[in-house]
């Protein structure tokens, strides 16, 4: 009798671990390139690092609370989870966070797509290093990360993607509509992120970096004191950087693209249109499967033609 007790449990634990396995996803994470400018705008222009720092705080725990409250609690989110991360940006972060820490709900339920933003991120990172630093050659180092980020599985695509489309799903704009606060700190945020490129690139030393950079810093507190919700559309890296962007057009359409998407997430989260979580991780894998990840790009319809195209 105990024996076929104990066949029965184990059937049902092999049962339960086969049904576990079909949502388990391999945690396939690269490190980051490796260069002797690896760091250079932590250890040299620390005040703009820091900023950076509490901006990898704010995606991830808008990500978990829109979850944990059903996107639908005003309170939870404009008030509670944006002022928690006001008060992480306050204390001036020397490291960037563990968003895994951050949002445990939102990586389990969409991890793939949090590599995806990862990787986005890396190159971010790399690109200001390497605009920080004494690098003597800036166009090999950024033609090499970029080589290096178009190598991975999860790389966004470098061609510009109809944004404007991408915006005009069923679930499009319920995140900004309902959370209009949140949501222009998170533009304000992708302001900052885009709008150092020329300063830094303009500027001969680290003096002028420094002082090149402050005028942004204090554009983008007011943003987070004041945020503009007046906006209608996210920053566009052409628009606030558009010497970086002639330059480095595949790098600037990655870094729209990966804004479009984080927008795209915010919509899917909150939106009542797909009320479970299963129906959101389809949805989230659907849009970065069939538009955003580079090895779509032969059959992406979404893919703008022309190369002026501007919103």
């Amino acid at each position: 009798m105990f024996i076929r007790i104990g066949a029965i449990a184990a059937v049902a634990m092999i049962a339960l671990a086969l049904a576990g396995c079909s949502q388990f996803e391999p945690r396939d994470k690269r490190f980051y390139y490796r260069a002797l400018w690896n760091f250079a705008l932590r250890e040299d222009l620390a005040e703009l690092d820091s900023e950076f720092n509490g901006v990898d705080f704010g995606h991830s725990n808008l990500y978990e609370n829109l979850l944990l409250t059903g996107g639908k609690d005003v309170p939870a989110i404009e008030d509670r989870a944006r002022k928690e991360t006001l008060a992480f940006i306050a204390t001036k972060p020397r490291l960037n966070p563990n968003e895994e820490a951050i949002a445990p709900t939102y990586m389990k339920l969409a991890w793939r797509a949090q590599n995806v933003f990862d990787e986005a991120h890396a190159l971010h990172r790399a690109t200001y290093d390497i605009m920080a630093s004494a690098e003597p050659d800036k166009d090999r180092a950024i033609r090499n990360v970029l080589a290096y980020y178009q190598e991975s599985a999860y790389a966004l695509t470098a061609k510009r993607l109809d944004h404007r489309r991408l915006d005009q799903f069923p679930y499009s704009k319920t995140f900004r509509h309902r959370f209009p606060l949140f949501n222009a700190t998170i533009w304000s945020y992708h302001y900052l992120q885009v709008a150092v490129y020329d300063p830094l690139q303009a500027a001969r030393d680290l003096t002028a970096k420094t002082q090149a950079v402050r005028p942004i810093l204090m554009t983008y507190r007011r943003y987070l004191d004041q945020p503009p919700v007046e906006w209608t559309f996210m920053p566009l890296t052409a628009e606030l950087s558009p010497l970086f962007a002639a330059r480095y057009p595949e790098i600037a359409d990655i870094f729209d693209n990966l804004h479009m998407l984080h927008d795209n997430i915010s919509d899917i989260l909150a939106s009542d249109l797909l009320p479970t979580w299963e129906a959101k991780r389809a949805e989230i894998y659907r849009l970065v499967d069939r538009y955003y990840l580079a090895s779509a790009d032969a059959t992406n319809p979404m893919i703008v033609q022309d190369r002026e195209h501007r919103h």
